[in-house]
């Protein structure tokens, strides 16, 4: 049986294009990759401190802030598709919801949208501190976040409205501000 030489095959590239085009265009190309997986972020935790106000009646803006965190799902163009999970802490509420955010990265500024849908439960003092049982509630989400170093992210603004049922259906809201740190 003959031995098997190898044999050397013309690789021809479409459309006339050169190795010495090629290679430098796909070394580009790998080189964006990573960049372009790092600046979608699937995981990022947040904290925010600011005002809040129950929705009871005489009830004024009190000191409050909000902790969670969201887990990337789909990213489609300029948009982002997240699972959101967030606590709200003040005098008078303690909270916690879970729901579908979605966010939208501008193309020339660097600031991002978001708005959420989120849902849960809410428990409620009085002024008197008499507790009120906890029940269903959710919250219209809106905010804006701007990057100030390459995992750190600003919270420019983060405002919720919400209706709660522990709280005879009444409408709390939140305005707060602070960081988010993108893994």
């Amino acid at each position: 049986m003959p031995p098997i030489l190898a044999q050397r095959r013309h690789v021809s590239l479409p459309l006339g294009m050169s190795r010495r085009i090629f290679l430098p265009l796909a070394l580009l190309l790998l080189s964006l990759i990573p960049s372009a997986l790092h600046a979608q972020a699937k995981f990022a935790i947040y904290g925010t401190a600011g005002t809040e106000k129950s929705g009871l009646p005489n009830d004024s803006w009190k000191l409050g802030g909000t902790f969670g965190f969201y887990y990337g799902l789909y990213h489609i163009g300029p948009l982002s598709f997240s699972a959101d999970a967030r606590g709200d802490l003040s005098d008078h509420i303690n909270s916690g919801f879970i729901g579908p955010r979605v966010a939208a990265k501008l193309p020339v500024i660097p600031l991002k949208p978001y708005a959420e849908f989120i849902f849960g439960v809410s428990t409620y003092s009085t002024p008197a501190n008499l507790k009120i049982d906890n029940d269903f509630a959710y919250r219209y989400v809106f905010g804006l976040d701007t990057t100030i170093l390459p995992h750190l992210d600003w919270r420019v603004v983060d405002f919720s409205y919400a209706l709660n049922n522990s709280a005879n259906s009444g409408h709390a809201k939140t305005l707060t501000s602070g960081l988010v740190i993108r893994f």
